[in-house]
Protein backbone atom coordinates (compact mmCIF):
# COMPACT_ATOMS: atom_id res chain seq x y z
CA UNK A 1 0.00 0.00 0.00
CA UNK A 2 1.44 3.63 -0.51
CA UNK A 3 0.06 6.99 -0.15
CA UNK A 4 1.35 9.93 -2.33
CA UNK A 5 1.33 13.91 -2.14
CA UNK A 6 2.95 16.94 -3.71
CA UNK A 7 4.63 18.63 -0.84
CA UNK A 8 6.87 21.39 -2.86
CA UNK A 9 6.97 22.32 -6.68
CA UNK A 10 6.84 18.92 -8.23
CA UNK A 11 8.11 17.00 -5.67
CA UNK A 12 6.58 14.38 -4.18
CA UNK A 13 6.25 12.35 -0.61
CA UNK A 14 5.82 8.74 -0.50
CA UNK A 15 4.72 6.18 1.71
CA UNK A 16 5.14 2.78 0.81
CA UNK A 17 3.91 0.76 3.55
CA UNK A 18 4.43 -3.29 3.80
CA UNK A 19 2.73 -5.51 6.17
CA UNK A 20 4.46 -8.16 8.67
CA UNK A 21 3.16 -11.39 5.81
CA UNK A 22 4.34 -8.75 2.51
CA UNK A 23 7.68 -8.53 4.29
CA UNK A 24 8.21 -11.85 5.27
CA UNK A 25 7.74 -12.99 1.47
CA UNK A 26 10.40 -10.34 0.46
CA UNK A 27 13.14 -11.58 3.19
CA UNK A 28 11.84 -14.95 1.91
CA UNK A 29 12.85 -14.06 -1.73
CA UNK A 30 16.21 -12.57 -0.22
CA UNK A 31 16.46 -16.10 1.31
CA UNK A 32 16.20 -17.82 -1.71
CA UNK A 33 18.39 -15.34 -4.16
CA UNK A 34 21.51 -15.79 -1.83
CA UNK A 35 21.25 -18.91 0.22
CA UNK A 36 23.64 -20.13 -2.27
CA UNK A 37 26.32 -17.96 -0.89
CA UNK A 38 26.23 -19.61 2.98
CA UNK A 39 28.11 -22.32 4.71
CA UNK A 40 26.95 -23.98 7.91
CA UNK A 41 28.80 -27.28 9.07
CA UNK A 42 26.14 -29.86 9.03
CA UNK A 43 24.50 -28.43 5.85
CA UNK A 44 25.18 -28.85 1.75
CA UNK A 45 26.22 -25.49 0.50
CA UNK A 46 22.60 -23.51 -0.76
CA UNK A 47 20.71 -26.29 1.30
CA UNK A 48 20.97 -24.58 4.66
CA UNK A 49 17.47 -23.82 6.01
CA UNK A 50 16.90 -19.37 6.50
CA UNK A 51 16.15 -20.00 9.95
CA UNK A 52 19.94 -21.50 10.48
CA UNK A 53 21.47 -18.92 8.63
CA UNK A 54 19.95 -16.47 10.62
CA UNK A 55 20.70 -18.02 13.88
CA UNK A 56 24.53 -18.20 12.71
CA UNK A 57 25.04 -14.98 11.03
CA UNK A 58 22.44 -12.76 12.33
CA UNK A 59 18.76 -12.28 12.24
CA UNK A 60 18.70 -9.06 9.68
CA UNK A 61 21.23 -11.28 7.51
CA UNK A 62 18.57 -10.40 4.78
CA UNK A 63 17.64 -7.20 5.67
CA UNK A 64 19.22 -5.34 3.30
CA UNK A 65 18.68 -7.47 -0.06
CA UNK A 66 14.94 -7.93 1.03
CA UNK A 67 14.60 -4.08 1.50
CA UNK A 68 16.32 -3.55 -2.37
CA UNK A 69 13.98 -5.83 -3.55
CA UNK A 70 10.82 -4.92 -1.74
CA UNK A 71 11.64 -0.89 -2.72
CA UNK A 72 12.09 -1.63 -6.36
CA UNK A 73 8.85 -4.05 -7.04
CA UNK A 74 6.38 -1.59 -4.55
CA UNK A 75 8.04 1.82 -6.51
CA UNK A 76 8.03 0.24 -9.76
CA UNK A 77 4.41 -0.68 -9.71
CA UNK A 78 3.46 2.23 -8.32
CA UNK A 79 4.99 4.56 -11.07
CA UNK A 80 2.95 1.88 -14.04
CA UNK A 81 -0.31 3.13 -12.26
CA UNK A 82 -2.06 5.86 -13.26
CA UNK A 83 0.22 8.55 -11.25
CA UNK A 84 1.21 11.88 -12.41
CA UNK A 85 4.63 11.45 -11.05
CA UNK A 86 7.72 10.84 -13.37
CA UNK A 87 11.06 11.05 -12.03
CA UNK A 88 13.78 12.94 -12.89
CA UNK A 89 16.41 11.60 -10.40
CA UNK A 90 16.92 9.13 -8.09
CA UNK A 91 14.67 8.99 -5.02
CA UNK A 92 15.33 9.43 -1.36
CA UNK A 93 14.42 6.72 0.90
CA UNK A 94 14.02 6.41 4.31
CA UNK A 95 12.96 3.56 6.67
CA UNK A 96 10.80 4.97 8.58
CA UNK A 97 9.22 2.29 10.84
CA UNK A 98 10.11 -1.13 11.52
CA UNK A 99 8.23 -3.61 13.89
CA UNK A 100 6.25 -7.05 14.39
CA UNK A 101 3.06 -4.65 12.27
CA UNK A 102 5.35 -4.36 9.22
CA UNK A 103 7.40 -1.81 7.46
CA UNK A 104 7.00 1.99 6.15
CA UNK A 105 9.42 3.36 3.64
CA UNK A 106 9.55 7.20 3.60
CA UNK A 107 10.12 8.27 -0.42
CA UNK A 108 10.96 11.42 -1.72
CA UNK A 109 11.03 12.25 -5.63
CA UNK A 110 11.44 14.74 -7.59
CA UNK A 111 8.94 14.23 -10.79
CA UNK A 112 8.93 16.16 -14.37
CA UNK A 113 7.82 19.78 -13.78
CA UNK A 114 4.86 21.05 -15.06
CA UNK A 115 4.81 23.14 -17.93
CA UNK A 116 2.42 26.15 -18.66
CA UNK A 117 2.83 26.84 -22.28
CA UNK A 118 2.17 30.31 -23.48
CA UNK A 119 1.65 31.38 -27.22
CA UNK A 120 3.10 28.78 -29.17
CA UNK A 121 0.76 29.80 -32.46
CA UNK A 122 -0.19 32.90 -34.55
CA UNK A 123 3.11 34.38 -33.26
CA UNK A 124 5.12 36.88 -35.55
CA UNK A 125 8.13 35.26 -35.84
CA UNK A 126 11.10 37.13 -38.05
CA UNK A 127 12.49 35.14 -40.88
CA UNK A 128 16.25 34.69 -40.94
CA UNK A 129 17.78 36.62 -44.03
CA UNK A 130 21.14 36.58 -46.09
CA UNK A 131 22.17 37.01 -49.20
CA UNK A 132 25.46 35.08 -51.24
CA UNK A 133 27.99 37.72 -51.85
CA UNK A 134 30.58 37.85 -54.61
CA UNK A 135 33.27 38.31 -51.93
CA UNK A 136 32.26 34.67 -50.66
CA UNK A 137 32.55 33.05 -54.55
CA UNK A 138 36.35 34.86 -54.64
CA UNK A 139 37.37 33.67 -51.09
CA UNK A 140 36.39 29.94 -52.69
CA UNK A 141 38.00 30.50 -55.54
CA UNK A 142 40.87 31.63 -53.63
CA UNK A 143 40.96 28.58 -51.24
CA UNK A 144 41.04 26.28 -54.66
CA UNK A 145 43.90 28.37 -56.02
CA UNK A 146 45.43 27.96 -52.42
CA UNK A 147 45.30 24.01 -52.32
CA UNK A 148 46.61 24.09 -55.98
CA UNK A 149 49.50 26.46 -55.42
CA UNK A 150 52.91 25.28 -56.54
CA UNK A 151 56.40 25.90 -54.51
CA UNK A 152 59.54 26.77 -56.46
CA UNK A 153 62.56 27.11 -54.47
CA UNK A 154 64.30 30.41 -55.13
CA UNK A 155 67.94 32.08 -54.80
CA UNK A 156 67.15 35.68 -53.13
CA UNK A 157 67.12 37.17 -49.13
CA UNK A 158 63.51 35.87 -47.57
CA UNK A 159 60.42 37.68 -47.57
CA UNK A 160 56.89 37.53 -45.92
CA UNK A 161 54.95 34.76 -47.52
CA UNK A 162 57.87 32.60 -48.46
CA UNK A 163 58.39 29.28 -46.84
CA UNK A 164 61.76 28.57 -45.39
CA UNK A 165 63.09 25.52 -43.89
CA UNK A 166 65.35 26.21 -41.07
CA UNK A 167 67.44 24.79 -37.93
CA UNK A 168 66.51 26.10 -34.72
CA UNK A 169 67.96 25.81 -31.22
CA UNK A 170 66.28 27.98 -28.51
CA UNK A 171 68.04 29.14 -24.91
CA UNK A 172 66.76 30.71 -21.93
CA UNK A 173 69.76 31.90 -19.75
CA UNK A 174 71.97 30.33 -22.26
CA UNK A 175 70.18 26.95 -21.11
CA UNK A 176 68.34 25.16 -23.81
CA UNK A 177 64.33 23.95 -23.20
CA UNK A 178 62.73 20.80 -24.43
CA UNK A 179 60.88 21.56 -27.07
CA UNK A 180 63.18 24.50 -28.26
CA UNK A 181 65.12 22.49 -30.81
CA UNK A 182 64.45 21.46 -34.75
CA UNK A 183 65.87 20.68 -37.81
CA UNK A 184 64.81 21.11 -41.51
CA UNK A 185 60.99 22.94 -39.91
CA UNK A 186 59.63 24.35 -42.85
CA UNK A 187 57.78 27.58 -41.84
CA UNK A 188 55.72 30.11 -43.73
CA UNK A 189 56.86 33.50 -42.96
CA UNK A 190 54.22 36.23 -41.83
CA UNK A 191 52.06 33.01 -40.39
CA UNK A 192 52.68 34.08 -36.90
CA UNK A 193 53.03 30.03 -35.63
CA UNK A 194 55.87 31.53 -34.09
CA UNK A 195 57.23 33.70 -31.12
CA UNK A 196 56.33 37.58 -31.96
CA UNK A 197 59.18 39.13 -33.45
CA UNK A 198 60.48 35.44 -34.45
CA UNK A 199 59.28 35.48 -38.13
CA UNK A 200 60.23 38.71 -38.60
CA UNK A 201 63.82 38.18 -38.34
CA UNK A 202 64.26 35.72 -40.57
CA UNK A 203 62.95 38.34 -43.43
CA UNK A 204 66.36 39.03 -45.31
CA UNK A 205 68.47 36.22 -44.66
CA UNK A 206 69.64 34.42 -47.51
CA UNK A 207 70.32 30.40 -48.28
CA UNK A 208 73.21 28.92 -45.51
CA UNK A 209 72.95 32.25 -43.66
CA UNK A 210 73.39 31.72 -39.58
CA UNK A 211 71.97 34.24 -36.97
CA UNK A 212 71.12 34.41 -33.69
CA UNK A 213 67.51 36.22 -33.16
CA UNK A 214 66.52 37.62 -29.66
CA UNK A 215 62.36 37.33 -28.54
CA UNK A 216 60.39 37.34 -25.55
CA UNK A 217 57.85 34.39 -24.67
CA UNK A 218 54.67 35.88 -23.79
CA UNK A 219 53.46 36.52 -20.56
CA UNK A 220 50.64 34.10 -20.81
CA UNK A 221 52.71 31.82 -22.69
CA UNK A 222 51.61 27.80 -21.86
CA UNK A 223 54.91 26.74 -20.19
CA UNK A 224 55.02 27.64 -16.73
CA UNK A 225 58.78 28.07 -16.68
CA UNK A 226 59.13 30.19 -20.13
CA UNK A 227 56.16 32.87 -19.28
CA UNK A 228 57.34 36.35 -20.19
CA UNK A 229 61.27 35.07 -20.29
CA UNK A 230 63.49 36.82 -22.93
CA UNK A 231 65.14 34.09 -25.52
CA UNK A 232 68.08 33.57 -28.01
CA UNK A 233 67.31 31.40 -30.99
CA UNK A 234 70.23 30.34 -33.38
CA UNK A 235 68.94 29.94 -36.60
CA UNK A 236 70.05 28.58 -40.29
CA UNK A 237 68.00 28.97 -43.27
CA UNK A 238 68.69 25.91 -45.20
CA UNK A 239 65.60 26.47 -48.30
CA UNK A 240 63.02 29.28 -49.25
CA UNK A 241 60.49 28.39 -51.71
CA UNK A 242 57.87 30.94 -53.08
CA UNK A 243 54.39 30.40 -53.08
CA UNK A 244 53.10 30.61 -57.24
CA UNK A 245 49.23 30.71 -57.22
CA UNK A 246 47.71 29.16 -61.01
CA UNK A 247 46.64 31.55 -62.88
CA UNK A 248 42.63 32.94 -62.96
CA UNK A 249 41.41 31.40 -66.10
CA UNK A 250 39.46 28.80 -68.06
CA UNK A 251 42.39 26.20 -68.00
CA UNK A 252 42.51 26.25 -64.35
CA UNK A 253 38.62 25.95 -63.97
CA UNK A 254 38.83 22.97 -66.12
CA UNK A 255 41.78 21.29 -63.53
CA UNK A 256 40.13 21.60 -60.51
CA UNK A 257 36.58 21.18 -61.30
CA UNK A 258 34.46 19.58 -63.88
CA UNK A 259 33.52 22.78 -66.02
CA UNK A 260 35.57 24.10 -69.06
CA UNK A 261 35.11 27.47 -68.14
CA UNK A 262 35.91 30.31 -65.43
CA UNK A 263 32.43 31.45 -65.71
CA UNK A 264 30.55 27.79 -65.17
CA UNK A 265 32.81 27.19 -62.34
CA UNK A 266 32.21 30.98 -60.61
CA UNK A 267 28.30 30.02 -61.38
CA UNK A 268 28.49 26.41 -59.19
CA UNK A 269 30.35 27.75 -56.28
CA UNK A 270 27.55 30.44 -56.34
CA UNK A 271 24.76 27.88 -56.83
CA UNK A 272 26.31 25.73 -53.65
CA UNK A 273 26.48 28.90 -51.30
CA UNK A 274 23.32 29.83 -51.99
CA UNK A 275 22.06 26.41 -51.35
CA UNK A 276 24.16 25.61 -47.95
CA UNK A 277 23.44 29.45 -47.10
CA UNK A 278 19.67 28.46 -47.51
CA UNK A 279 19.56 25.48 -45.59
CA UNK A 280 21.39 28.04 -42.60
CA UNK A 281 18.80 30.26 -42.99
CA UNK A 282 15.50 27.38 -42.21
CA UNK A 283 17.48 26.45 -39.63
CA UNK A 284 18.19 29.91 -38.08
CA UNK A 285 13.85 30.39 -38.56
CA UNK A 286 13.38 26.99 -36.55
CA UNK A 287 15.56 28.41 -33.78
CA UNK A 288 14.23 31.70 -33.77
CA UNK A 289 10.66 30.18 -33.75
CA UNK A 290 11.34 27.51 -30.84
CA UNK A 291 13.44 30.34 -28.61
CA UNK A 292 10.29 32.65 -28.62
CA UNK A 293 7.47 29.62 -27.77
CA UNK A 294 10.23 28.84 -24.97
CA UNK A 295 10.56 32.46 -23.78
CA UNK A 296 6.45 32.43 -23.43
CA UNK A 297 6.57 29.17 -21.02
CA UNK A 298 6.48 28.75 -17.72
CA UNK A 299 8.08 25.90 -16.02
CA UNK A 300 10.61 25.95 -12.80
CA UNK A 301 13.50 23.72 -13.46
CA UNK A 302 14.76 21.62 -11.04
CA UNK A 303 18.59 21.40 -9.92
CA UNK A 304 18.76 18.10 -10.24
CA UNK A 305 17.75 18.16 -14.15
CA UNK A 306 20.55 21.21 -14.64
CA UNK A 307 22.87 19.10 -12.92
CA UNK A 308 22.30 16.09 -15.36
CA UNK A 309 22.42 18.52 -18.22
CA UNK A 310 25.68 19.77 -16.94
CA UNK A 311 27.16 16.21 -16.61
CA UNK A 312 26.30 15.47 -20.37
CA UNK A 313 28.09 17.96 -21.25
CA UNK A 314 31.15 17.48 -19.27
CA UNK A 315 31.13 14.03 -20.77
CA UNK A 316 30.63 14.98 -24.24
CA UNK A 317 33.42 17.45 -23.86
CA UNK A 318 35.68 14.39 -22.04
CA UNK A 319 35.17 12.45 -25.24
CA UNK A 320 36.01 15.13 -28.01
CA UNK A 321 39.04 15.92 -25.84
CA UNK A 322 39.94 12.31 -26.06
CA UNK A 323 40.07 12.25 -29.53
CA UNK A 324 42.20 14.92 -30.00
CA UNK A 325 44.55 12.98 -26.83
CA UNK A 326 44.01 15.23 -24.40
CA UNK A 327 42.49 14.68 -20.65
CA UNK A 328 40.18 16.96 -19.54
CA UNK A 329 42.49 17.72 -16.39
CA UNK A 330 45.20 18.17 -18.66
CA UNK A 331 42.59 21.22 -20.89
CA UNK A 332 41.94 22.75 -17.09
CA UNK A 333 45.45 23.36 -16.43
CA UNK A 334 46.05 24.85 -19.82
CA UNK A 335 43.36 27.04 -19.82
CA UNK A 336 43.76 27.85 -16.53
CA UNK A 337 40.48 26.55 -15.28
CA UNK A 338 38.88 24.12 -13.23
CA UNK A 339 35.87 21.67 -13.99
CA UNK A 340 33.54 23.49 -11.45
CA UNK A 341 34.33 27.08 -13.51
CA UNK A 342 33.48 25.10 -16.51
CA UNK A 343 30.37 23.60 -15.13
CA UNK A 344 29.72 27.56 -13.93
CA UNK A 345 29.74 28.87 -16.98
CA UNK A 346 27.44 26.63 -18.63
CA UNK A 347 24.82 26.76 -16.00
CA UNK A 348 22.69 29.10 -17.62
CA UNK A 349 22.88 27.30 -20.90
CA UNK A 350 22.29 24.14 -19.91
CA UNK A 351 18.77 25.58 -17.81
CA UNK A 352 17.72 26.91 -21.38
CA UNK A 353 18.20 23.43 -22.88
CA UNK A 354 16.03 21.78 -20.46
CA UNK A 355 13.62 24.39 -20.42
CA UNK A 356 13.68 24.21 -24.30
CA UNK A 357 13.35 20.23 -23.92
CA UNK A 358 10.56 19.99 -21.90
CA UNK A 359 8.21 22.85 -23.78
CA UNK A 360 9.06 20.80 -27.00
CA UNK A 361 7.53 17.37 -25.36
CA UNK A 362 4.75 19.58 -23.47
CA UNK A 363 3.70 21.07 -27.41
CA UNK A 364 4.08 17.48 -28.86
CA UNK A 365 1.69 16.10 -25.65
CA UNK A 366 -0.86 18.66 -26.20
CA UNK A 367 -0.87 18.42 -30.15
CA UNK A 368 -0.75 14.70 -30.02
CA UNK A 369 1.93 14.84 -32.67
CA UNK A 370 3.18 10.65 -32.89
CA UNK A 371 4.92 8.81 -35.48
CA UNK A 372 3.42 6.08 -37.38
CA UNK A 373 4.72 2.89 -39.00
CA UNK A 374 4.78 3.64 -42.45
CA UNK A 375 6.08 6.94 -41.52
CA UNK A 376 9.09 5.01 -39.70
CA UNK A 377 9.60 2.81 -42.64
CA UNK A 378 9.68 5.51 -44.96
CA UNK A 379 12.48 7.19 -43.11
CA UNK A 380 14.52 3.63 -42.81
CA UNK A 381 14.30 3.07 -46.40
CA UNK A 382 15.76 6.06 -47.08
CA UNK A 383 18.88 5.08 -44.73
CA UNK A 384 18.41 1.35 -45.90
CA UNK A 385 19.19 2.35 -49.86
CA UNK A 386 22.35 3.68 -48.70
CA UNK A 387 23.99 0.60 -47.24
CA UNK A 388 22.54 -1.26 -50.11
CA UNK A 389 19.86 -3.18 -47.57
CA UNK A 390 16.61 -3.99 -47.59
CA UNK A 391 14.15 -2.14 -45.18
CA UNK A 392 13.60 -5.70 -43.18
CA UNK A 393 17.43 -6.51 -42.95
CA UNK A 394 18.21 -2.75 -41.91
CA UNK A 395 15.67 -2.79 -39.46
CA UNK A 396 16.90 -6.13 -37.71
CA UNK A 397 20.00 -4.16 -37.30
CA UNK A 398 18.99 -1.71 -35.84
CA UNK A 399 18.80 -1.47 -31.56
CA UNK A 400 15.93 -0.27 -29.68
CA UNK A 401 17.75 2.71 -29.10
CA UNK A 402 18.63 3.87 -32.72
CA UNK A 403 14.92 3.10 -33.86
CA UNK A 404 13.87 5.62 -30.50
CA UNK A 405 16.75 7.87 -32.46
CA UNK A 406 14.82 7.39 -35.79
CA UNK A 407 11.50 8.13 -34.06
CA UNK A 408 12.68 11.67 -32.31
CA UNK A 409 14.13 12.82 -35.80
CA UNK A 410 10.99 12.34 -37.62
CA UNK A 411 8.68 13.48 -34.73
CA UNK A 412 10.64 16.89 -34.65
CA UNK A 413 10.35 17.47 -38.08
CA UNK A 414 6.50 17.36 -37.67
CA UNK A 415 7.01 19.64 -34.68
CA UNK A 416 8.81 21.82 -36.94
CA UNK A 417 5.82 21.55 -39.81
CA UNK A 418 3.53 22.25 -37.42
CA UNK A 419 5.19 25.26 -35.83
CA UNK A 420 5.66 26.84 -38.88
CA UNK A 421 2.00 26.33 -40.20
CA UNK A 422 0.80 27.83 -37.30
CA UNK A 423 3.15 30.91 -36.67
CA UNK A 424 3.70 34.03 -39.21
CA UNK A 425 6.86 34.52 -40.82
CA UNK A 426 7.90 37.68 -41.90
Amino acid sequence: MYTAEKIEGDKFKIKISLTADEWDSYVNEAYEQNKGKFSVQGFRKGKVPKKVIEQNYGADIFFDDALQLAFSKEYGDMLNKELQIQPVDHPDVKLEKFDSDGLVLDVTVQSIPEVKLGNYKGLEITKAKGEVKEEQVQQEIDQARERNARFVEVQREAKLGDFVTIDFSGSVDGVKFPGGEAKDYRLELGSKSFIEGFEDQIVGMKIGESKVINVKFPDDYHAENLKGKPADFEIKLNKIEEKQLPELNDEFASNVSEFETLKEYEDDIKKHLEESLQERLERETENNIIREIVKNADVIIPDCMVESQLDAYMKDMETRLSYQGFKLDDYCSYMNTTVENIRKENREHAVETVKTRLVIEKIIEVENLKVTESELDEKLSEVAKKYKKSLEDYKKSLSEKQLIYFENDILMDKLVKFLKENNNLV
